[in-house]
């Protein structure tokens, strides 16, 4: 497979996503040692961590004592299961009851608890310097460019993206594409617009190194990039009756 620096400035090049693509690769104890890289100064939700590396172009390690401002990310990293008291907090503030938090949580594709010890979340070319492959990448698009790469993994392999959410656990897609359930496209939830300012035009796209390379090569091959040469108003007459005709045109109908 191509370096993921070329990976990188072509994924940058034809889909033009909001921020550097974020790449993921779960950490066990033995893969600790061997990495020098600066770990997360401080404690953020897994939202946050995504869009810092896509806007500041960092590489972080993140385990369970930095990664744990919102607990949902924490519990679908693995690292930690959500507290005892998370319930009781749902149902006083949120209206829930007991039968609809536990059919959230059981809903939350989350990794295995105890697998991994740690995280590595850097910008994609960056794993070319450290000599790894990611487990998954993350892009954060507006639905055009969702568009684009939907379509680039479609018409490449004929498989459908896939995607389901609660509406409550957006950073589920890391563990979607860890465990096998990718492409996978999801809405960003309450948290991430609070917590990591995701915009109302914002997306989340998941893929493994590989998805991401056949899409955007298929796309490559048909001259298809951000924004797609497919709107066919830059290219039409204007309209005589619309109101703006009458006040930009050189002449108009009497």
């Amino acid at each position: 497979m191509a370096s993921m620096k070329t990976l990188h400035e072509k994924v940058c090049e034809i889909i033009k996503p909001k921020g550097a693509p974020v790449g993921i690769k779960m950490l066990k104890d033995q893969d600790l040692e061997e990495l020098r890289i600066r770990k997360l100064e401080k404690n953020l939700a897994l939202c946050q961590l995504l869009k810092y590396v896509a806007l500041y172009k960092k590489a972080r390690i993140v385990s369970l004592e930095n990664i744990d401002a919102c607990v949902v990310g924490s519990y679908v990293l693995g690292f930690g299961m959500p507290p005892e008291d998370l319930k009781e907090r749902w149902i006083k503030g949120w209206k829930y009851n007991e039968e609809l938090f536990n059919a959230l949580v059981a809903q939350v594709h989350a990794l295995p608890q105890g697998e991994y010890k740690a995280a590595l979340f850097a910008p994609l070319e960056a794993f070319d310097k450290y000599n790894l492959t990611p487990d998954a990448v993350i892009l954060l698009v507006n639905s055009t460019q969702a568009y684009l790469l939907s379509v680039g993994y479609f018409d490449a392999t004929g498989k459908k993206i896939h995607s389901d959410f609660n509406g409550h656990a957006a950073c589920e897609i890391v563990a979607t594409v860890i465990q096998g359930k990718s492409p996978w496209l999801t809405i960003p939830c309450g948290g991430a617009r609070g917590l990591a300012g995701s915009q109302d035009d914002e997306l989340w796209m998941g893929m493994t190194p590989e998805e991401l390379k056949t899409a955007v090569d298929r796309l490559e091959s048909v001259g298809l990039e951000y924004p797609p040469a497919i709107y066919q108003s830059a290219l039409a007459d204007l309209v005589q009756d619309h109101p703006l005709t009458y006040l930009i045109a050189r002449t108009v109908k009497k």
